[in-house]
């Protein structure tokens, strides 16, 4: 019994965590999926260039005489491409197919970062819910000192009333936080390519706690994968050049000649290029195509140094704010909130003051949230920088 009820719980709780939302996503999404299966056509393709030319079949007539006799022969040629182009050939895929490698990386950072801000999104919906109800407690309280001064006769209904009407914007509130995280829950399923996942692990957020290190940009797979493609651009221009490599030319022929058969003919020779000024061309334009690379690499780098700077000044400033939070406004607005319902409850302070006092709390409460968020997407950003 015991081990169908844990069976039968297992199936019904299907919760990930963020480490395991991330290594999935690495792995099984079909970006990522797709991107192994461009690597692997790329590197079938390296034995592309071991293709030679057609083997040709032909009859031919030669000193043909009045009586028709003369040299008849059936032939057979082929061409072969010297063993440059196909090495050319191979090594360029292999350099297109590492171009691949590099996309992959990016991919798999780009989906990382998507999930970790969506996780962090999950778990901020998960700690305002949290609030919410620690908020209608403290309402609950409020509502039932005010209940019982009123039955007694020390106040009226206003201040009844009004400390249900605030409690009521909380549970409204709390109903669309509840949506929010269902829809947001929704996305983080499609990510995962899982319908069958029911929660997170985590339960509510908390400060992300990282140390800064240095970041090497040039390291970045956005901008090695661009340097890799400088490199096929080169290995390109070998390839085109590779046209004006000489070809080796061999043939036989069985022949009859002046009605003697079977004789024998053979041949050897070079296939050469006469013209090459399109060869060349396209060889220039591709130098071009270089320096366009070189430019998107300064470009990319010059990107990645400003979401740094920002990305280092956003950690820090919030981190300020954060302890600003932490260590000075949160315990005073707690210990007036504190004190506020005391005087209430024994007649010594109006409604208002203490409603107004909870309104204070629950705008810096909820102001707090919304800085850890910060705080934790700013590190997501900030990993999103690493070069591993």
């Amino acid at each position: 019994m015991l081990l169908v009820f844990l069976s039968l719980n297992l199936s019904a709780q299907n919760v990930i965590g963020l480490e395991a939302a991330i290594a999935r996503v690495k792995t099984q999404h079909p970006q990522v999926l797709q991107q192994d299966l461009y690597i692997q056509q790329q590197r079938i393709l390296k034995d592309a260039g071991k293709n030679q030319p057609f083997l040709s079949f032909g009859y031919s007539m030669e000193e043909l005489g009045s009586a028709g006799t003369g040299v008849h022969s059936l032939f057979a040629q082929q061409n072969f491409n010297l063993p440059q182009v196909a090495q050319r050939k191979s090594v360029f895929q292999e350099a297109v197919a590492q171009t691949g490698e590099f996309q992959k990386v990016v991919t798999q950072k780009q989906l990382q970062r998507s999930v970790a801000s969506l996780y962090q999104q999950l778990l901020f919906l998960k700690s305002q819910q949290s609030l919410n109800k620690e908020l209608l407690l403290i309402y609950n309280k409020t509502e039932e000192i005010a209940q019982k001064r009123a039955q007694v006769g020390e106040t009226g209904a206003i201040p009844l009333l009004t400390t249900q009407s605030a409690k009521q914007q909380i549970e409204w509130q709390q109903m669309s936080t509840i949506q929010n995280y269902s829809s947001q829950f929704i996305l983080l399923q499609q990510f995962l390519m899982d319908n069958t996942l029911t929660d997170i692990a985590d339960t509510a957020l908390v400060v992300w706690k990282q140390e800064l290190g240095g970041i090497d940009l040039v390291a970045h797979p956005l901008v090695e994968q661009i340097e890799q493609q400088k490199v096929v651009n080169a290995l390109q221009s070998d390839v085109i050049q590779s046209q004006l490599l000489p070809q080796l030319s061999t043939g036989v022929q069985v022949q009859v000649v002046g009605g003697s058969f079977p004789n024998f003919g053979a041949q050897i020779g070079l296939n050469v290029p006469l013209f090459s000024k399109g060869v060349k061309t396209q060889v220039q334009a591709n130098e071009l195509n270089h320096k366009i690379l070189d430019q998107n690499k300064a470009w990319q780098l010059q990107q990645l140094e400003s979401q740094q700077k920002m990305i280092l000044q956003n950690i820090q400033f919030l981190e300020k704010q954060l302890a600003y939070f932490e260590n000075t406004l949160l315990p005073s607005l707690q210990q007036q909130q504190a004190l506020n319902q005391k005087a209430f409850s024994i007649g010594e302070l109006d409604y208002l003051n203490v409603l107004q006092g909870l309104e204070q709390i629950i705008v810096a409460k909820r102001r707090y949230l919304q800085l850890v968020l910060q705080f934790n997407l700013a590190w997501v950003e900030y990993n999103y920088l690493l070069e591993k």
